[in-house]
């Protein structure tokens, strides 16, 4: 007997180290729609911001943010076969979840086309679905999957690299491990209480055991 059934993935940060490259979309981004310049020193600082706290920093205006995300997404197809796991044994760690009788997806803001390819090029197409969500929608992505997959919330944890993560979890009454390695400071996550918070994937295994 298993203490999580279910095991949900955010995909960027977590999955797959995308930092690098939408840094280099950002910057063509901002230049277009008249955002923040932001530097490589500045990334530290903002690293410990939420999501809505970052679009206030870089100056987004809320109208401009599903234009900005499709046209980002856009331009991640082009690098997304290049882009690197962000730890060299997650997969094997979904492999062994699975072994366990754990299901396993991926809930994303991300597109589904890009989630899909990046699989593909790194052979690891393991998991039994992939959701994709607006930028602020993935709490309403969890509520549906959980309904439409009839799980039980003690059933089902969910990992991810972010604050809103965190927040989108536990307002869908589920679990969260939060990453490490991720998008948002170790110190920024512990401060919105995660249940875990692992360093390396392997950590899933005996948390859901």
């Amino acid at each position: 007997m298993v203490k999580y059934k279910y095991v949900l993935f955010d995909f960027d940060g977590t999955l797959a180290d995308t930092e690098e490259v939408n840094f280099v979309i950002y910057q063509k981004l901002a230049e277009k729609y008249n955002l923040r310049n932001i530097t490589i020193d500045e990334l530290g600082h903002i690293k410990k911001m939420s999501a809505r706290e970052l679009m206030a920093y870089v100056e987004l205006k809320k109208r401009y943010l599903p234009f900005i995300l499709k046209r980002g997404k856009k331009l991640l197809k082009h690098d997304i076969r290049n882009i690197k796991p962000c730890k060299h044994d997650i997969f094997n760690t979904v492999s062994v979840l699975k072994s366990m009788g754990i299901s396993t997806a991926i809930i994303t803001t991300n597109s589904k086309t890009n989630v899909q390819m990046f699989l593909e090029e790194q052979n690891a197409d393991i998991f039994d679905f992939i959701a994709s969500s607006s930028m602020f929608g993935k709490e309403s992505k969890l509520k549906k999957v959980i309904k439409k997959e009839k799980l039980d919330l003690k059933d089902v944890l969910y990992v991810g690299d972010e604050i809103r993560d965190i927040h989108a979890a536990k307002n869908t009454g589920i679990d969260i491990a939060s990453v490490a390695w991720g998008y948002n400071t170790v110190e920024s996550l512990k401060k919105h209480k995660p249940e875990y918070l692992i360093y390396e994937p392997c950590e899933l295994i005996n948390i859901c055991r």
